[in-house]
């Protein structure tokens, strides 16, 4: 390909709209401009030559690779394990025992969206391990959910690097991993019993795809959508959500939540109870 790509404003816009009714990521022009580079770069990868061509490939033609590349290219996946910790301690210590029965082993069903490369997920693994008795009184099923496709990737390959696991107790990075140069591999037990799945919040079938849950984690997802789609999450997030279900939220995230479907949890730290239908 000898041409030089140089996409204008205008051309990003039109990806921009596209990208946001595909993922509800709102892309304004100072963030198109600044991913513009990476853009190009997805033309030359694909040996597309111009504007036109790429744009009719992804919204006529529905290319899932170049969706993913762009997914990949857009979205700002800043993530570490035991972020926001003080959540983890709340549902370990105060959620989690509400749920143990004295004559049954019950079901509690979490879900992370997004989960990105999968620190979230593993951290709260971790949690519950470090919480004595709540592994043998509850069958934990988590579940993590994410648009990007190497997200997902990398959360399966369970390989982090020193930043990424800088704030773990020693305890825990001496237990559960295995250092690999300067990198950290996950237990292979806790890899296997992490469900990861490639999937969009906004999908019109995605209570078929996932059934309902007990909690939700989603943190830091929000900040990147326009207040219609926050609409359209909390939404979802309701009818995902299981009576007097649980959801974490980030502390950027919690601006115009809907006080008809969530209502604050006493022990702060942005946490929510789903409210009875009204």
């Amino acid at each position: 390909m000898d041409n030089k790509i140089d996409l204008t404003l205008q051309e990003l816009q039109k990806i921009g709209e596209f990208m946001h009714k595909a993922t509800g990521n709102t892309l304004e022009d100072q963030k198109l401009l600044r991913f513009k580079r990476k853009i190009e770069d997805i033309f030359y990868k694909h040996n597309i030559e111009n504007f036109n061509s790429f744009y009719h490939q992804l919204r006529f033609m529905k290319s899932q690779e170049l969706l993913e590349d762009l997914t990949t290219a857009l979205t700002i996946n800043e993530t570490y394990f035991w972020r926001e910790f003080q959540q983890f301690e709340i549902l370990t210590q105060k959620i989690l025992p509400t749920y143990i029965k004295p004559t049954q082993l019950a079901t509690v069903r979490i879900l992370v969206a997004p989960c990105s490369s999968g620190e979230e997920l593993y951290s709260i693994m971790l949690s519950i391990l470090e919480q004595q008795g709540l592994i043998e009184k509850l069958n934990i099923e988590i579940i993590g959910i994410d648009i990007d496709a190497t997200m997902i990737a990398k959360a399966k390959k369970g390989l982090f690097g020193e930043r990424s696991v800088s704030k773990l107790p020693k305890h825990l990075l001496q237990t559960y991993f295995v250092k690999s140069g300067n990198f950290y591999k996950i237990d292979q037990t806790l890899r296997s019993s992490a469900n990861f799945m490639q999937l969009n919040i906004f999908e019109d079938n995605i209570l078929t795809k996932l059934g309902t849950f007990d909690i939700i984690f989603s943190r830091n997802m929000l900040i990147y959508f326009n207040e219609k789609d926050k609409q359209h999450s909390f939404e979802t997030f309701y009818s995902l959500l299981k009576p007097q279900g649980v959801l974490f939220l980030g502390h950027a995230d919690t601006n115009n939540i809907d006080k008809k479907l969530f209502t604050p949890l006493h022990y702060g730290f942005h946490t929510f109870k789903k409210l009875p239908k009204y």
